[in-house]
């Protein structure tokens, strides 16, 4: 029953009579696992902090009755629809459930100790932060309540099968905190239900609170900790990983549906929790053995030392003395800042608290330091408070940030009022009509030739915004300047080096350039941006500050519909402030009218009619699971060449794992029939998002070059095709060295995939057969087939599904997505195999891909303006919220 990879997570609680029926109570209350106690500081419903649950109470209470049987609300009678309980699940670390597990009576009774009091102190935080209840008409005010729990701590998963054959049940320490939705309103002593959105939202602050109090607490009865990651994840230090990958067969279970669908449990917390909670089984019947001795029996047989495993690793632990605490405290609230504003301008309260809490695992400090570190934050000026979010909570960003914005805005008005040379209007509309624009490029192309030293030209994927650029540079070098672009990837640069015949490079390159002092632009020249949405408002303010201190003239081209940019803020949109905008709408990308209609009802968040439009016409496939997608999508590309042996065909995926998994497919199929062949060589890669992944390659693999190296011409993003690999031992070490002889673009080379290393020694190459979402913008192919799945917003299926100029052909896993649909049923309604409706899958679908996620900068907050699309999702969350809510 225990969580998995979230270590926090947040779901309705089911039917009361899951918690209150005989079989069910005694798997919360019986034997085997101890009475619930009650979490309630405040006292509520006559409650007494810190008591044993009985059930009489908690089915009252859960069904929100008092003790006549009277209803607490009233508004029960009105809403059917009510979540009656929120249950949170905080699970500890696999090897503390191991340590517990196999630890005498007196080691175990302070580990469960050390568990309760980590739950006391993240139900606190709880309460304090994330605790409200909803008033006034449609819930438009929040106020300030206190929340009442019942815990239930239990010590197992479900049985599974490990390695070694066994069945059983893993030891899994993990407390269910079931939240109940009622509380009293002090203002006027009414009973009213939670906001469960706020709950849910600080699962994750929620996870590193717990982390950070149970590393405490464990540190403190003689436990070391290391192995810190993510969030605060930690393991107890001596407690091997052949160990607790052998005590997590459930996880295993997870890893290999995981596999399935290409991706890895760090990058899917998501999607694993919806297998784990879509593939529940029974609890064995009638099991003989206490569930401890099955443990120390399996333990035995790796080897370990059972007797005196546990206390062993207590006898040998260090912790850090005080000094040492504080400084290392130190060093990470110094860093942090920095750290939360790297892709975000705006931090929310919640992750704030998150990131305090995080930074506590492994200092041996209390929990409790988090709100101390918080205010010192405030109260130094590393973090300040800009303004509220739409529900009322406080909002943060830093120093640095609010001055890169302002500055971006301002610059961009002073560009905007700056007189700069304009191309005369009616040489360039003969250009244009020369190259066959339509009306409105033409108009776009002559706003952006105005006599402003800053302009935008901005529209949807596909209107050939890059096509009409060629008359504009056409324009400004006949009045003698100098025009050269940039592009957040190298590839596209390349693409507008071509397209143009100006220079370009890469926004990175030029910015490295322009910090290392080199005068790249001068008073008659003129940058175009392409791609600038992509542009954080960093990136933004170090062009926007070079143009103004050279006296250039900048031109920004992009869409912010499309891909949001991975640094901090959003640099276009910031300059949109100061500067108007030329729109152009007509796509003239893709050839049938149908799809121009759909691509545009995705980029506007109406998903459910565009994806209507491709099932019409047999191009949304709905595959059976994550292998049979990959087939389906392979299938799709091999059709296509069989018709058309010359046409451009992408296969497209929103993670790299994901790309990876279709790959490993690809290659197969190719290797079957002769194309790759012969001596296949391996080893360590890096992902373009910095992961590790192991690559394969041979004569006839097709290669991507991930990093830029000149002595080969290639940038990230360049394709080649392998002719031959060799692997030669070395003569010095038993380390051997790989060679491969490349063909890149006609021009053949060979090369060690060493000299692309990363700072880890990783070469940065990859397989070429598909492409992320992310690394498709920009890019025009005559066919393209996007593999879908949860994680795609509005951004990315505008994107995806704009890049084809015939047909784009889109895949979904239903059943991955009918396992997500399960996993949002109550546990009591959640089972393996569930299968839901097509207009039931398509409807979850469609909700998925009409969402905008747009980046907002801290000028957004401080004016409480509503970026780009943002305004009607939260209404329409908020709607969704409201039916389960008083």
């Amino acid at each position: 029953m225990g969580a998995f990879f979230v270590v926090a997570t947040w779901n309705p609680a089911a039917a009361s009579t899951y918690y209150t029926r005989q079989r069910e109570t005694e798997y919360y209350a019986g034997s085997s696992e101890p009475a619930g106690i009650w979490y309630a500081p405040a006292g509520e419903f006559a409650i007494v902090d810190g008591s044993p649950v009985d059930r009489a109470t908690f089915d009252r209470l859960y069904h929100a009755r008092d003790e006549d049987g009277a209803p607490l609300l009233e508004q029960i009678r009105r809403h059917k629809e009510r979540t009656p309980a929120f249950d949170i699940t905080l699970s500890a670390p696999r090897s503390v459930g191991v340590v517990w597990g196999l630890a005498p009576y007196d080691t175990k009774r302070l580990i469960e100790a050390a568990q309760q009091k980590a739950v006391r102190a993240t139900l606190s935080m709880l309460e304090r932060e994330a605790t409200w209840a909803r008033r006034g008409r449609n819930g438009a005010f929040l106020e300030k309540v206190a929340l009442t729990s019942a815990t239930f701590r239990h010590g197992e998963s479900r049985p599974a099968q490990h390695s070694d054959g066994k069945v059983f049940a893993d030891p899994n320490l993990h407390t269910h905190c079931v939240c109940l939705n009622i509380a009293t309103r002090q203002s006027d002593h009414t009973i009213g239900g939670l906001h469960s959105k706020i709950i849910r939202d600080f699962k994750m602050a929620a996870g590193a609170t717990y982390h950070a109090a149970l590393a405490h607490e464990l540190e403190k009865i003689g436990f070391a900790i290391d192995r810190v990651g993510k969030n605060g994840v930690f393991e107890i230090a001596g407690v091997d990983d052949a160990t607790i990958r052998y005590f997590s067969a459930r996880r295993q279970e997870i890893e290999d549906e995981l596999a399935e669908h290409g991706v890895i449990s760090g990058e899917a917390a998501a999607l694993a929790g919806a297998i784990a909670k879509a593939t529940r089984s029974s609890k064995l019947e009638g099991e003989s053995l206490r569930r401890e001795d099955v443990w120390r029996d399996a333990a035995q047989s790796l080897g370990l030392d059972t007797e005196s495993f546990a206390d062993s690793l207590r006898d040998h632990s260090t912790v850090l003395d005080q000094q040492a605490a504080e400084r290392l405290l130190s060093e990470r609230m110094a860093a942090l800042p920095a750290n939360l504003t790297e892709h975000e301008s705006v931090i929310e309260r919640r992750e704030l608290l998150r990131a305090v809490a995080a930074a506590l695992v492994g200092t041996s400090l209390p929990a409790e330091r988090a709100n101390v570190e918080l205010n010192c934050l405030l109260s130094q000026g590393a973090v300040v408070e800009i303004g509220r979010d739409p529900l009322g909570l406080p909002c943060y960003s830093t120093p640095e940030m609010l001055a890169i914005e302002r500055n971006v805005v301002e610059q961009a008005r002073r560009l905007a009022n700056q007189s700069w040379l304009a191309v005369d209007p009616g040489a360039l509309r003969d250009r244009c009509n020369a190259s066959g624009l339509t009306a409105e490029q033409t108009d776009a192309a002559l706003a952006a030739t105005t006599s402003s030293a800053v302009a935008i030209v901005e529209g949807a994927p596909g209107v050939g915004k890059s096509t009409l650029l060629a008359p504009v540079v056409g324009g400004y070098a006949a009045a003698g300047c100098r025009v050269i672009a940039t592009a957040s990837a190298w590839r596209i640069a390349n693409m507008l080096r071509d397209d143009l015949g100006i220079e370009a490079r890469a926004t990175a390159s030029w910015i490295a350039r322009l910090r290392a002092g080199e005068k790249i632009l001068d008073s008659r020249t003129v940058l175009i941006v392409d791609e600038a949405g992509l542009l954080s408002s960093r990136d933004m303010g170090a062009l926007l500050d070079a143009v103004t201190n050279a006296g250039a003239k900048i031109i920004l081209v992009g869409d912010r519909r499309q891909l949001q940019a991975i640094g901090a803020g959003p640099g276009l949109d910031l300059v949109a402030r100061a500067v108007e905008a030329a729109r152009v709408s007509n796509i003239v990308r893709q050839r049938e009218p149908w799809a121009r209609e759909a691509i545009t009802s995705f980029g506007g968040g109406r998903a459910a009619p565009a994806l209507e439009a491709f099932a019409d016409r047999g191009l949304l496939i709905e595959a059976d699971g994550a292998k049979a997608a990959v087939t389906a999508a392979l299938d799709a590309a091999e059709q296509i060449h069989a018709h058309d042996r010359g046409a451009s065909v992408l296969i497209l995926a929103k993670s790299n794992a994901t790309v990876a998994a279709i790959s490993r497919a690809a290659r197969e199929r190719l290797k079957e029939a002769g194309i790759i062949r012969g001596t296949e060589v391996s080893f360590t890669a890096a992902t373009p998002s910095g992961h590790t992944a192991q690559i394969s390659l041979a004569a006839g693999d097709r290669i991507r070059f991930l990093g830029r190296d000149d002595e080969l011409g290639v940038v990230n993003g360049s394709a080649a095709t392998i002719v031959n690999v060799s692997e030669t031992a070395q003569s010095s070490s038993d380390a051997s060295r790989i060679l491969i002889e490349a063909d890149i673009n006609g021009r053949q080379t060979t090369f060690d995939p060493m000299r692309l290393a990363d700072a880890q020694g990783r070469p940065r190459l990859g397989w070429a057969y598909a492409s992320t979402v992310y690394g498709s913008q920009g890019l025009t192919v005559d066919h393209a087939i996007a593999y879908l799945d949860h994680s795609y917003n509005r951004h990315d299926i505008y994107v995806a599904a704009s890049r084809a100029r015939e047909r784009t052909t889109l895949v979904l896993d239903a059943k991955s997505i009918d396992r997500r649909l399960a996993s949002e049923l109550p546990f009591d309604q959640q089972r393996d195999g569930l299968v839901f409706a097509e207009a039931q899958r398509r409807g979850w679908l469609a909700e998925r891909l009409s969402r905008a996620a747009p980046k907002i900068s801290t000028l957004d907050v401080i004016e409480g303006i509503r970026p780009l699309g943002r305004t009607a999702e939260r209404s329409r969350e908020r709607r969704r919220e409201l039916s389960h809510e008083l």
